[in-house]
């Protein structure tokens, strides 16, 4: 056994892998929160929606994904930064929470909507909301560092 092998044992081993799998987590994770209550909260407005709903619902995420990634590489970004991985984590949270908190506004705004419409715009808007405000701490970082 190594002379510092005790130091990698125990909490000390375990907190490093918490670290790790939250690195990778924060930006999945947010969003997770954020178009799930999304939905929710059009669901409050507009009761349960049909699978052909369901699907428009998804089909809005991911084209403002797709809006988003076409952005990001006409930009040709090539950031390396982990938003799990942030060295100021109360800005970070902060930004994070603001992220979800307007992307559930921005659901809940078209929630109000009297059309089936709203279904797609909702999940729309909050992945566009969401990723571009959780996108700040990302530049921020950048511009820093």
């Amino acid at each position: 056994m190594r002379p510092d092998a005790t130091a990698d044992a125990g909490p000390n081993l375990y907190v490093r892998g918490l670290d790790a799998t939250l690195e990778g987590a924060g930006l999945p994770y947010g969003y997770t929160i954020a178009v799930w209550s999304s939905a929710t909260s059009v669901l409050r407005s507009h009761g349960t929606p049909s699978v052909g709903l369901i699907f428009l619902f998804a089909a809005g995420a991911a084209a403002a994904y797709g809006m988003l990634r076409v952005l990001a590489d006409n930009a040709r970004a090539t950031s390396q930064v982990q938003l799990g991985k942030s060295p100021h984590t109360i800005r970070a949270g902060a930004i994070h929470l603001a992220a979800i908190g307007l992307a559930i506004g921005s659901a809940a705004l078209w929630g109000l909507v009297g059309s089936n419409v709203a279904w797609p715009l909702a999940s729309f808007s909050a992945t566009l909301v969401y990723v571009g405000t959780a996108s700040i701490e990302a530049a921020l970082l950048q511009r820093s560092g």
